[in-house]
């Protein structure tokens, strides 16, 4: 059993299905998973489907059909268990994969649920007897204290006779007393059965912003009362609350391929605020947060919004409230305050200075903001320079001599200069191994080239597109611009995985 390949990941999320883990078969070609009370079926080559209706899969198997081997699938109906000949199959047994582009996403469903109890166990700090040797070792300690607590007793009982038998209140005064308190905690401990409380709110009430901006705070607030019982439990409210802002989008990709995922943004911890209603002497809780989404936050032509709130961050757990959000109108770009001149432009590239540059150019003298604020359009609208030019200036002003080396470095992720005979190098080194990505006689080639693999605005000059050279991995940018994380939080159906797929 493995996670669901990402085709039936997006195929369930349509389909508005619940997936369990999945099987794959020997060549990868076909993948089955579990979704509610059917199989589903896929074909990653052709981009098709074939869904079972109440059955679910068992295995994969090869078949050999005319000394060729092929996939099978056993799938278990309620009449019995069968075996589908996945390879032999024609194309009326087939549906394509269905588009999102076309079809739109996936309905977000909602919860708002009044009540919550937490599905775990309370934990117990009783002590967990699992076997017989548990419950032998925990009656035999409790007998020698037993026995200690008696003899202190019995040394006290002796030390009245007096004469030398005074001396046996020396052994008494500190041995009964002590052991009589252990033996008692150790009864207490021995037979106590109760459980301390469990998590649980009942009233609740979830209000939001409904001014909703891109890189804005989104504040929300939880309001409940506390039940007094839950079954013959107490119950207590969770000591924080945990929110989670998502967007599902689907991406149109240059080969004509789509991408659907999410992007989250996790909110601090909201702590419990008890509070007691006026009158009533009705426990009473609150808890409130922010959480804000970055303003260089890619969009997407289909975009829904979403929040999440639950009461732990444990993967899997199930959110207690889930609602959908307007989607939020485009950011408003912030205005240049100050062009910097063309010198300081090319001086911040080469010093690796950009950030202070353009935070200079917005706003001044002002320190709020962050890397994260500016979007790469805003970036590239501060440098009003082509890549010949920063090149020019490197050059000129010899600068490229600092990151020559004459002999191969380690490190984890590092770009570098690298002389050897007549030839210059564009190295890159990734703990272990070191590739050359670049490799000219001409010096002022290898520098353009060095200076466009290593910052991520100088790669936005015009005129650099031209100078890319191909990297070991995508994610290879040491300075890389800044980016959301991505989440596996599904909206449809908040139990169950919902990793980003691809077709």
């Amino acid at each position: 059993m493995s996670d669901p390949h990402s085709y039936l990941d997006v195929l369930a999320r349509v389909l508005a299905l619940p997936l369990s883990e999945g099987l794959v078969s020997s060549d990868e070609r076909f993948h089955a998973a579990s979704a509610g009370a059917d199989t589903l079926i896929v074909d990653v080559e052709q981009r098709r489907y074939h869904r079972v209706f109440d059955a679910r899969p068992l295995r994969f198997e090869d078949t050999v059909h005319d000394g060729v081997a092929q996939a099978s699938l056993q799938i278990e109906h309620s009449d019995g268990v069968r075996t589908i000949a996945l390879a032999a199959q024609d194309d009326s047994f087939w549906t394509p994969l269905p588009d999102p582009r076309v079809i739109g996403l996936p309905r977000i469903v909602q919860r708002h649920d009044t009540s919550w109890t937490s599905p775990a166990p309370p934990p117990s700090d009783a002590p967990q007897r699992t076997s017989i040797t548990d419950w032998l070792g925990s009656l035999v300690a409790l007998a020698v204290l037993a026995f200690f607590a008696a003899f202190g007793f019995d040394a006290l009982r002796w030390s009245l006779e007096g004469g030398w038998n005074l001396l046996w209140l020396l052994v008494g005064l500190p041995v009964f007393p002590i052991f009589t308190v252990m033996t008692l905690a150790g009864a207490y401990g021995f037979f106590r059965t109760s459980a301390p409380p469990r998590q649980a709110l009942n009233a609740i009430d979830v209000g939001r912003d409904e001014r909703f901006r891109i890189g804005e705070p989104l504040a929300f607030r939880v309001d409940a009362t506390v039940p007094a019982s839950v079954g013959d439990q107490p119950a207590e409210p969770p000591p924080q609350i945990f929110a989670r802002l998502v967007v599902q989008r689907v991406n149109d990709k240059e080969d004509g391929s789509w991408w659907v995922g999410n992007l989250g943004w996790d909110a601090d911890p909201a702590d419990c605020v008890p509070s007691t209603l006026t009158g009533t002497g009705e426990p009473h809780v609150h808890y409130a947060s922010t959480v804000t989404v970055s303003r260089n936050t890619p969009r997407a032509a289909q975009e829904r919004w979403f929040l999440t709130l639950s009461a732990s961050q444990e993967p899997g757990t199930e959110p207690f409230h889930v609602t959908s959000l307007a989607t939020p109108p485009s950011i408003t770009p912030y205005r240049i305050v100050q062009q910097p001149d063309r010198l300081t432009q090319l001086d911040a590239l080469l010093d690796s200075e950009v950030w202070a540059l353009v935070r200079t150019a917005y706003n001044g003298e002002d320190g709020t903001t962050s890397f994260d604020d500016f979007t790469p359009e805003e970036y590239r609208a501060v440098f009003t320079v082509d890549i010949e030019a920063l090149v020019d200036h490197a050059m000129a002003t010899r600068w490229y001599e600092g990151q020559i080396k004459t002999a191969r470095v380690g490190g984890d992720s590092t770009l570098y200069l690298l002389k050897e005979g007549p030839a210059y190098k564009v190295m890159f080194t990734e703990r272990w191994w070191t590739e050359s990505l670049y490799e000219s006689t001409d010096l002022r080639s290898a520098v353009a080239r060095y200076l466009v693999a290593n910052q991520f605005c100088v790669r936005r000059l015009p005129g650099a597109q031209a100078l890319e050279i191909p990297a070991p991995y995508s994610d290879m940018r040491p300075d890389s611009a800044p980016s959301v994380s991505a989440t596996d939080e599904t909206p449809p159906q908040p139990s169950n995985s919902d990793a980003s797929s691809r077709q």
